[in-house]
């Protein structure tokens, strides 16, 4: 689930060396307004601080909040200014009392406060950023730009702070670094962020994100004094990868990276595997896995730019860097940040204001070209979080410049947007973040059921079982039931799940799209706003604020339609189309993507195919991917945020099929089986395991479920509870926030 969506308190971001478990707490309930219970609390009205105990009853054993999370408080009726009236407040976490106590800032409350807690309330998770710690610092909050300039200014050791959240005023002047530098690089962890260039060379400055107004302290060395580099890092390791650059005067351009170890970085960096190919001036970017260095120039005199992207495998880098897809032109003295799936190449040589964007998960293919910088400039600095970069400072013919240019990452086609500016101009300089190279990991607590809709027996089926994850070897229990249809499809969020289209039996094809509420599904399923048109045997996935319904049968159907959650009274809009005509096929995504696979073709053929909608660019015609191992239609899908498990279908098969999201154009691998042969199956699933239920023909249908372990997925799939009743051609969803 990407940074800033709304969401309940069963998706939540935690740090992954120490993670908090909840998944004893049931949440998601069917009770109205489900949420983690207080059973008392102390206010302190001259400090704005309210501290909250939860209870324990439902197995709690820790705070499920981390520090600078935005929780909603209800409930509270001794307490007429925190939300007494409902979610009408900004509360931002401050910390914890103890292992079952939170405390929070009491802004943007309405009313008196008065001082103590006595009755029992709610609190719930609305908002989130992702992090990649339990401490939500200035490293989540700021970018820290630090010297630079140079001929004919002086080199300078000023560090600037962009405040991400008041990013239109002037930067705040913060600690220096303990020399002037220029021609340097840097990058960070969520604490600490490193720097090293000209100036003493081999050593780097470290600047403590927590207690920014003290100069940096000495760190390092790195293996030889280098200027004009670039440096990435992954905050699951815990290194630094800095490569490249020149050895100077007599400018010697080297292909060397060296690995620094940050939790011990006042030793010698190590020498790893090197690039492909020497280069200087070039910027960089990474994510949990790998890091990408990015164009620059392989010689001085005369000036020589090239395009290429040398990928570093943190996993393996004691290897050569290997050569991934090019930029679209060459240029060197580019800024480049970016998030877990992307980066954006920005300025450059010839003073451009060109962006380009590369996407992590198919870096093979040519950078795509973006929006632009309000103005041409080359080197420039960027630093970043998971919505937005800043891109700061360069040179332009004339002074150095202090602008500062922002690009949305969910809008980047457009042009950047001028925000406050540096504290000076200056060119040379470099930046980083407590979020710009690291890896932003999402843990989320696994969502507690799984709904399964619709279908056939001998007749249409209208009927919801849903499974309880925690407790899936009794059977499914009964909910409200959908409009009666089979041949349907379904996506959701953390709060409610939408079936679309489908045909009763017999009957004409529907548009119709009916929501469940999974806080409260024993009512029938709410009517919303149609699809474009009438379909049956689609596909179905989404993120946390769209869902798409692809292809499908009725007449024939290529394009997709997209559900806007937040307005789904509105009649669906049609989207980019698929490749392929196919119905009866699945589909399975995370927050960025959704991908597609097998189904039948109007020829008619099975199809092994599978092709990827991009959900930033979904008036695009989707993408070809690595096909799955087995021509099919009439099975099931789920997933999590890195894989996607495609199990069953016609002709009548048992096995399952994984893709690997971030190398996706290769074959699907074989996993699994399915304890036996499944057509016309539905999946739903966790963050764990994937559910796979119903299935069958007619007149039979199944009542069966198995669950996967992704964790060990190539096992047989173990038998739990079954559905309520036999049924084939259903749909399935989950609470389990995507991606």
């Amino acid at each position: 689930m990407p940074a800033g969506d709304v969401f309940g308190l069963d998706g939540f971001f935690l740090n992954k060396s120490n993670p908090i478990t909840v998944s004893a707490v049931d949440i998601n309930s069917t009770a109205a307004g489900a949420g983690i219970t207080v059973v008392s609390g102390i206010l302190n009205v001259t400090a704005g601080i309210a501290t909250l105990t939860f209870s324990t009853s439902a197995g709690l054993s820790t705070t499920p909040f981390y520090t600078g999370a935005k929780i909603a408080v209800s409930g509270l009726t001794n307490t007429s200014g925190v939300a007494h009236t409902g979610y009408n407040g900004t509360f931002v976490v401050t910390g914890f009392a103890g292992t079952t106590t939170v405390s929070y800032a009491t802004t943007g409350y309405v009313g008196s406060v008065t001082a103590g807690i006595t009755t029992t309330g709610l609190v719930i998770l609305v908002t989130d950023t992702a992090v990649t710690n339990t401490t939500w610092s200035t490293s989540q909050t700021h970018g820290y730009f630090g010297a630079g300039d140079g001929y004919p200014n002086p080199t300078v050791s000023t560090v600037d702070r962009i405040d991400f959240s008041n990013d239109t005023i002037t930067a705040n002047i913060r600690g220096p670094l303990t020399t002037a530098r220029s021609y340097l690089t840097a990058t960070g962890n969520s604490n600490y962020g490193w720097f090293t260039g000209s100036g003493p060379g081999v050593s780097l400055d470290r600047k403590d994100f927590s207690n920014d107004s003290l100069t940096a302290s000495v760190r390092g060395p790195i293996s030889s004094a280098k200027i004009v580099l670039a440096a990435t890092s992954t905050a699951t390791m815990n290194y630094g990868w800095f490569g490249g650059g020149q050895i100077g005067p007599g400018v010697i351009i080297l292909s060397s990276v060296d690995r620094l170890d940050f939790s011990n970085d006042s030793g010698i960096a190590l020498s790893r595997g090197p690039f492909s190919t020497i280069r200087r001036f070039l910027s960089a970017a990474g994510n949990s896995d790998y890091g990408w260095n990015i164009g620059g120039q392989t010689s001085q005199a005369p000036v020589i730019n090239i395009s290429s992207v040398d990928r570093i495998d943190y996993a393996n880098d004691v290897s050569t860097a290997s050569v991934r897809g090019p930029l679209v032109a060459a240029r060197g003295l580019t800024a480049t940040t970016g998030n877990l799936n992307y980066c954006w190449v920005s300025g450059g040589s010839g003073n451009t204001s060109r962006i380009e964007r590369i996407d992590f998960s198919n870096d093979n293919a040519t950078a795509s070209p973006r929006g632009s910088l309000t103005a041409g400039r080359y080197s420039g600095s960027a630093a970043g979080n998971s919505n937005y970069g800043w891109f700061g400072g360069g040179c332009v013919p004339g002074p150095n410049i202090a602008t500062v240019d922002r690009i949305d990452f969910s809008n980047d086609s457009v042009a950047a947007s001028p925000r406050g500016p540096l504290s000076a101009g200056r060119g040379y300089l470099s930046a980083t973040s407590g979020q710009a190279r690291s890896s932003s990991i999402r843990l989320q607590k696994a969502g507690n059921y799984g709904w399964f809709g619709g279908g056939a027996q001998e007749s249409n089926n209208g009927n919801i079982d849903r499974i309880n994850f925690s407790n899936d070897n009794v059977s499914a229990i009964a909910r409200g039931p959908l409009d009666a249809r089979l041949r349907l499809s379904a996506t959701g969020n953390s709060n409610y799940g939408w079936f679309g289209g489908g045909t009763p039996a017999p009957g004409t094809p529907l548009s119709t799209v009916d929501r469940i509420n999974y806080s409260n599904d024993t009512p029938t399923a709410s009517i919303r706003g149609p699809l474009s048109l009438t379909r049956v045997t689609t596909a179905a996935t989404g993120n946390s604020n769209y869902g798409w319904f692809a292809g499908g049968n009725a007449a024939p159907q290529l394009a997709a339609d997209r559900i806007d959650f937040s307005n789904d009274l509105a009649t669906a809009s049609r989207r980019g189309s698929l490749t392929v005509i196919r119905d009866y096929f699945t589909a399975t995504g995370n927050s960025n993507y959704g991908w597609f696979g097998g189904g039948l073709t109007p020829a008619p053929a099975n199809l092994s195919t599978v092709e990827r909608i991009d959900f930033s660019s979904d008036l695009s015609t989707a993408s070809p991917r690595g096909p799955l191992s087995l021509e099919r239609q009439g099975f099931g899908a789920t997933g999590n945020s890195n894989y996607g498990w495609f199990g069953g279908g016609n002709p009548s098969t048992a096995r399952v099929d994984r893709i690997d999201f971030s190398n996706d154009y290769v074959s699907a691998l074989v996993r699994g089986p399915l304890s036996s042969a499944r057509i016309n199956i539905a999946a739903a699933g966790n963050s764990n395991y994937g559910w796979f239920g119903g299935g069958g023909t007619y007149p039979t249908g199944l009542q069966t479920v198995e669950r996967i372990d992704f964790s060990n997925d190539l096992s047989a799939t173990s038998p739990r509870g079954g559905l309520n009743t036999g049924r084939w051609l259903l749909a399935a969803v989950s609470n389990t926030p995507i991606g």
